[in-house]
């Protein structure tokens, strides 16, 4: 009777949709089945994903003080629980601690959560948190933070990674919220041999498998550090800000789909007056106010990758474009933006439908 569903999910029989066929019970089942499956986990793969070389996401303050920020899509409004992966270290004997504080699109503060480290050697750890309230929002920002008990050393972070929490079953009663769409879950027991099959269900079916095409898919995500800090001479020079090399290696190939709608593009710009323009996939985007900025596009679905061939699947190019002229957001390669606080792109995000 529960909204139960398996995994893996058990897959209905898709000859049972050949006209004239008679539909077994079971195929109702376990359409429902993998409705509430792809809810629970639809959308909980990595949603954060970025690397750094050795010695230059650091810091030796002794309070927090900020060093990355990115922002990512919530699969539904019941997932409210992301676990937080760092690979990181202490340079000398001492303890650091990396701080994720999360803040919904709503503006209302989703609380934090701290990993603590000792590790002299690059070491994993990672911490579970849960948002301090329920949220609406399609979106959270999370706000990276970090700090030593003694400036005579440096925290060095490496990898952060993040993925949100799959909901467990049975899933709760009631719709649940995605954006301003919804998704129901089914009373698997009630789609068993002797029970009535209203219209209702089919109706339910169609709306739940329209909204979950609609789940936002991260497919880049980038920040520039922040406020670097070390008690090491030349430690803490990495990028604070997007540039015109970033163009030749901040690349990713993935899956875009026909009818997955457009792609969204967040950029978080610092220090501008008047207007500016960037490039991104080939299309230019003008840009005049600070923080996060929103744009959509189409993507050119023709445009494969030559890699595709290899993995049998169409695969497209996502990236920054190159654009040199003299308005453009794009810092030089000697960092004179980031250095003197001209307009500069310092976070990127990209999600598909």
């Amino acid at each position: 009777m529960g909204n139960t569903y398996t995994t893996p999910p058990t897959l209905p029989d898709t000859g049972d949709l050949i006209a004239g066929k008679t539909i077994k019970t079971q195929t109702i089942e376990r359409m429902g089945d993998l409705s509430n499956y792809l809810h629970a986990n639809g959308g909980t793969s990595t949603c954060l994903s970025q690397a750094f070389d050795r010695n230059t996401c650091v810091t030796n303050s002794t309070s927090f003080v900020e060093l990355c920020r990115w922002r990512i899509p919530i699969p539904s409004n019941n997932h409210t629980t992301i676990d937080f992966h760092v690979n990181a270290q202490v340079t000398t004997t001492g303890t650091g601690k990396i701080e994720f504080s999360l803040t919904d699109g709503n503006s209302v503060s989703q609380g934090s959560s701290t990993i603590t480290l000792t590790s002299t050697s690059m070491a994993l750890a990672t911490v579970s948190h849960t948002f301090s309230s329920a949220t609406t929002s399609s979106y959270v920002d999370i706000l990276m933070k970090g700090k030593v008990d003694s400036a005579a050393y440096d925290l060095d972070i490496q990898i952060v990674a993040a993925r949100f929490l799959p909901l467990s079953s049975p899933l709760s009663a009631g719709a649940a919220a995605q954006g301003t769409d919804t998704v129901t879950p089914f009373g698997v027991g009630r789609l068993a041999a002797n029970y009535p099959l209203t219209s209702r269900a089919g109706v339910q079916w169609r709306k739940n498998i329209e909204t979950m095409r609609k789940r936002k898919r991260p497919l880049l995500s980038w920040s520039g550090i922040m406020n670097p800090s070390s008690a090491f001479t030349g430690r803490g020079k990495g990028p604070k800000s997007l540039g015109v090399g970033d163009v030749e290696t901040m690349q990713i190939q993935g899956p875009l789909f026909v009818g997955g709608g457009d792609l969204t593009l967040w950029v978080y710009v610092e220090s501008i007056s008047g207007s500016k323009n960037f490039a991104f996939m080939g299309r230019i985007f003008t840009v005049s106010s600070n923080g996060w900025n929103e744009y959509t596009f189409s993507p050119d679905l023709s445009n494969v990758s030559e890699q595709s061939s290899s993995f049998g699947i169409s695969l497209y190019k996502i990236y920054p474009s190159s654009y040199n002229q003299s308005d453009t957001l794009l810092d030089n390669l000697d960092r004179t933006a980031a250095i003197s606080s001209l307009p500069r792109i310092t976070a990127l995000s990209l999600w598909s439908n």
